[in-house]
């Protein structure tokens, strides 16, 4: 496996991306994919601090062990813990239509979903994109410090 530094930044650059694509959908009023590109830019940023830790997970949902590595670590953890479930609880809702069910209507994401559910999403990614922006790059720093000790 790559160094955890380097897979660290890669997540970072790739949220950046993410929370990016996240402000211009909302702009172009593409809510449904404001909502993706901030729950997408949440969990890469979400994994990137993990991997600092050693810690590789494949699962979409981050919040519950990200939580659990970082509560005594990251201030206001429950805020944070809360914007990421916010986001997840949407899932793959934001990009297919529903049909599975015909005792339910037919959901198409682009048109169930508004200006207020985009907003809270970009509120939420940006929100948890800048806290673990931080951290992450503090502690990559602090990385680099001890191996050129070393």
């Amino acid at each position: 496996m790559h160094d955890p530094k380097d897979i660290a930044e890669a997540y970072l650059v790739e949220s950046e991306v993410d929370i990016q694509a996240a402000r211009l959908t909302y702009v172009n009023g593409l809510y449904s994919r404001t909502i993706h590109f901030a729950q997408e830019a949440v969990e890469k940023i979400t994994k990137g601090c993990l991997t600092l830790k050693n810690i590789v997970t494949r699962d979409h949902k981050t919040s519950t062990l990200f939580v659990a590595v970082f509560k005594e670590e990251i201030p206001d953890i429950d805020k944070i813990y809360e914007s990421i479930t916010s986001l997840e609880k949407h899932g793959a809702r934001t990009r297919f239509p529903l049909y599975q069910r015909k005792d339910l209507p037919l959901w198409v994401p682009s048109k169930v979903y508004g200006e207020a559910e985009g907003m809270d999403a970009l509120t939420k990614g940006e929100y948890v994109y800048r806290v673990l922006k931080d951290y992450l790059i503090k502690n990559i720093r602090q990385k680099d410090e001890s191996t050129q000790q070393s």
